[in-house]
């Protein structure tokens, strides 16, 4: 597409005249529709089908569901955390809802498909509800994570009674940053030893108890986990959370909201809680509810750790595998995490 400025100009044509002129506001809302309009669509599919169309393959595999990568001839599989549809924490204001133009692409993208693969059961479901899917032709097949333990994870009682909270995340807002602070500093009422470590943004704060670090490296994210006594991620908007499948890992509870499919991986009480997002109050009660017991944290922990068994990246895979024409099926294997 960078190489044709006639089709991409083709593409700012159709965008204006599926959403009108106020896709030109930001560069932000230009870049959002644009991504999912009808004429964009189009093009990526024709410049796909140029570039590899003469080609032969046992199937093709598609990540998310912002363009249609189905050929002639060849099973197209689909693997995404989201659909447009989902209700998954509103999207920005500003940038406005997706077409209906666009929803019908994004349809076509489903009924094309040999089998859609969603990380969680939401997702799944939605596809069904929203689009017409069958039941049969959709399965939440899970993530796996991006840190994994290196070392064996310390599940002694003195880990979870140091009360050291962590979050990893990029994004401070839209991940619950401003909630988790409120709700950290009515829990140091309570358990004053507690303590924050934040990773991966750098927020301006000045709090007793909060240790910003910013980006690190992974092998230091991994001792950080290795160290905490539990995770938390209170987010506004989020699809599915690998995030929270790291951090089971490592043997840490979860304390996170109930936005999109996290409620499916938090098995409420036993690897973690969850609270409405946006509920500082309930935030708070989590928290304290996860951290002061330390023998009862412990015991989340080492939940967490074998509910994360089901979420690997090799799991995921095999899930894919399984649905694919002429590979062996070993129907003594799930093909779906418990959800």
């Amino acid at each position: 597409m960078k190489a044709d400025p006639v089709a991409q100009l083709r593409c700012l044509i159709g965008v204006q005249r599926e959403y009108g002129l106020s896709s030109w506001r930001s560069r932000d809302i230009a870049r959002f529709r644009l991504a999912r309009s009808r004429s964009y669509y189009r093009a990526v599919r024709a410049a796909l089908r140029r570039r590899v169309g003469g080609q032969r393959f046992d199937f093709t595999l598609q990540t998310q569901s912002l363009f249609n990568a189905a050929l002639p001839g060849f099973p197209n599989f689909v693997y995404t955390d989201h659909v447009a549809r989902a209700a998954l924490g509103g999207t920005p204001e500003a940038l406005g809802e997706p077409s209906e133009a666009w929803w019908a692409c994004e349809r076509e993208i489903y009924e094309e498909a040999a089998h859609v693969f969603t990380f969680g059961p939401k997702i799944r479901g939605m596809l069904a509800s929203q689009y017409g899917i069958a039941g049969t032709k959709a399965s939440a097949i899970g993530a796996g994570a991006s840190v994994v333990p290196q070392r064996p994870v310390d599940v002694t009682t003195a880990r979870y009674a140091a009360r050291k909270i962590v979050f990893v995340g990029v994004d401070w807002e839209r991940k619950g940053g401003p909630e988790l602070i409120a709700a950290f500093r009515a829990l140091r009422r309570r358990l004053p030893d507690a303590t924050l470590t934040i990773i991966g943004c750098q927020p301006q704060l000045n709090e007793p108890g909060v240790t910003v670090l910013g980006r690190l490296p992974l092998a230091e994210v991994e001792a950080h986990y290795h160290e905490a006594s539990c995770f938390c991620m209170p987010s506004r908007l989020e699809p599915f959370g690998i995030v929270f499948i790291e951090a089971m890992q490592f043997g840490l509870p979860v304390v996170a909201t109930d936005v999109g499919d996290i409620g499916a991986i938090v098995a409420e009480g036993r690897t973690g809680r969850t609270a409405r997002a946006g509920d500082v109050d309930a935030l708070t009660e989590a928290l304290f509810e996860t951290l002061r017991d330390p023998d009862r944290c412990r015991t989340m922990g080492q939940a967490a750790i074998e509910r994360a068994k089901q979420f690997t990246w090799d799991e995921v895979a095999r899930r894919i595998l399984a649905h694919v024409p002429g590979q062996p099926i070993d129907s003594s294997l799930a093909l779906e995490p418990s959800w």
